[in-house]
Parts: structure tokens; sequence; C-alpha cells
């Protein structure tokens, strides 16, 4: 009897959680068949500008299956919290990157919408230009009906080329009109709270996914640490301390402000801490620039520990260290 209260319990503090499974990089090659493509040398030649292909295979991208449309037609999404337009490659790009993905025909949709407004962002690498419409988009068993979203008419250079994903949700902290899907969910009323989490899983385990509506209580240990966001854009943080090993840098004396960005793989700072702080770690430079470890080394690096709101989050190495194989040169 004890047994089946507690199945009951866990189905009741889980049942108003929306789940979008997120997939690895890898995973979508393979489903479209491009993983043999995907492995050739060529693709990670810099000249290409395909650098980031090779990064992102190694737990560094996640992403996850949105329908948009009435019927649904799928794409694989780069879920944002560091940007805040939901966009989606359209078939009204002509630009060479597009060919590379499936393409969103809204004249197939029965819901879709639009007034032709335009948009334009332009990210850390990377740019693109499109079209408004509302439309509707389903993820899971969640479904909102009247979204704003953009369809891309011009994606410049090669940075979108290379089946990354179809494009981008924007989850990032807002002004209420400005309509993240978010904001939709809470004005549709389909979600709870207003509340989403990311678990992110490596690449051996499964189970990775974003939660809109609450939090699973069993993708952690211990309690949540709640952080105030400052200023009306992006979730930017304010830290009162940046340590080493345990011992502060004196970096933040005055304050720091950081933005966690589920769309940024790597840990960024102010350029004149980076020589300092691979200093402390015990990092050496290489030819070509990048600081390096002996990957034997990991396991004895220090902590980095960020002081926020009077807790101390600590960000073991194996976290921060970025781990590629490489070969031997033949003789």
């Amino acid at each position: 009897m004890r047994c089946l209260i507690f199945s009951l319990l866990c189905l009741a503090l889980t049942e108003g959680l929306v789940r979008v499974p997120l997939v690895t990089k890898k995973t979508i090659m393979k489903e479209r068949g491009l993983l043999k493509e995907m492995l050739k040398p060529s693709q990670y030649n810099s000249q290409q500008g395909y650098n980031e292909s090779l990064i992102n295979q190694y737990d560094m991208v996640y992403f996850g299956k949105v329908g948009f449309g009435t019927p649904p037609q799928y794409f694989y999404i780069n879920f944002d919290t560091g940007s805040s337009t939901l966009w989606v490659n359209s078939v009204y790009c002509k630009s060479a990157a597009c060919s590379y993905h499936p393409l969103f025909n809204p004249s197939k949709s029965s819901t879709f919408t639009t007034s032709h407004q335009p948009f334009s962002i332009e990210y850390g690498s990377g740019s693109v230009q499109g079209f408004t419409g509302y439309d509707t988009v389903t993820m899971g068993q969640l479904t909102v009906t009247n979204q704003l979203i953009g369809l891309s008419t011009s994606e410049p250079g090669d940075h979108f080329a290379r089946p990354l994903h179809d494009g981008i949700m924007g989850l990032a902290f807002r002004p209420p009109n400005y309509q993240t899907i978010v904001d939709t969910m809470i004005q549709e009323g389909v979600i709870e709270e207003p509340i989403f989490a990311f678990y992110l899983t490596r690449d051996s385990e499964s189970g990775s996914e974003v939660v809109f509506g609450g939090v699973d209580h069993s993708h952690y240990q211990g309690q949540i640490h709640w952080v105030p966001v400052q200023h009306d854009s992006h979730w930017r943080l304010v830290f009162a301390g940046f340590e080493v090993n345990h011992q502060s840098t004196g970096w933040c004396e005055n304050g720091c402000t950081a933005i966690t960005d589920t769309g940024t793989s790597l840990l960024l700072l102010p350029g004149q801490y980076v020589g300092p702080l691979h200093q402390m770690l015990g990092a050496q430079q290489d030819s070509n620039g990048n600081y390096v470890f002996n990957c034997n080394a990991i396991s004895s690096l220090p902590p980095l520990t960020f002081v926020m709101n009077g807790a101390h989050l600590h960000l073991p190495s194996t976290a921060y260290v970025f781990q590629v194989r490489v070969e031997e040169p033949h003789n």
C-alpha cells in the first residue's frame, strides 16, 4: 500500500510539467542520413567556416523537435536563453545556408497569418533576416496557438549552413509585450507555473530535456538558489565574487554581471582576465593561442566558484575543460 501511495504522489508532482526531449547534433545527422558527411575531414577546415560543427559534437549543443503550423511541420530547434526571437528556416530563404535544412512552408498551414513585418538578428556568429507571422507551435503535448514566429529569408555566410539546427527558440527575459513563447504560454494558460528548466546529460546518457511549467526535482540534488535578474534583457545575474580553488580573485569587488545563455557553449569572460585565470589553473598556451591542459591532470584542477545571492556555486574542472582527442602524427 505504501508503494502505491508513493507512486501516486510522484505522478501528482510531475504531471503538470511539459517535457521536450533534447538531442545532440549527431542524432539529427544520423536521422537525416548525413552522419558520414559530418565525419568528412573537409567539414572541419577553418577556411570553410565550419569549425562549429566539430565543437558541437561534444555535448555542447542540444536540440529539440518542434512543430510549426497546422498540421505541424517538424524541425529541430535550438533552445536559446541568450536571444528572444523564435524563428525557423522557411521556403522564402534563398541563401546557400538554407539548402542544408528542411524549410517551413506557411502555405501548408491552415493557421498561419502574417503582416509581413521584417525582423533581423545579429548573433555572436551569424545573422538572419526575414519577416514575422503568427502560427501554432507544438512541443510534445504542449500547443501554443497564436505564437509570433520569424520566417527566414536570408542567412548570410556559413554559420547556419550545416544542419546544426533548423531555427532558434529565443527564451531570454524580455518585457512582457515582446511575446517570447514563454510569455504566450503564460497568456494562454497552458503551463501551471511561469517556469522553465533545462536538464542536460552527457553523450553516454539519455534523458536531456527542457521542462516548461515547473521543475522536475529528480533532476538535481540539494536546494535551488534563487538569484535576482538585472535589467530587462536576457537572464542577467549579479554575483558578488568569483573564486578559484575557494580563493577570491578580487575581480568582483564592485560586483559582476553575467547572462545564463544555453546558446553559448563556453564560459566567456572579459579579455583582461583570460590570461590570469588560465595561469591560476596551470594551463599552457599552444602555438595556436589556445590554452591547453594535460587530460590526465583534469581531476586535480581546482573548482571555480560563483558567489551569487549568498550562495557559493562550485563548478568542477570536468565541467569547464573541453576535452578533445588529438591523434598523434604518424612517422
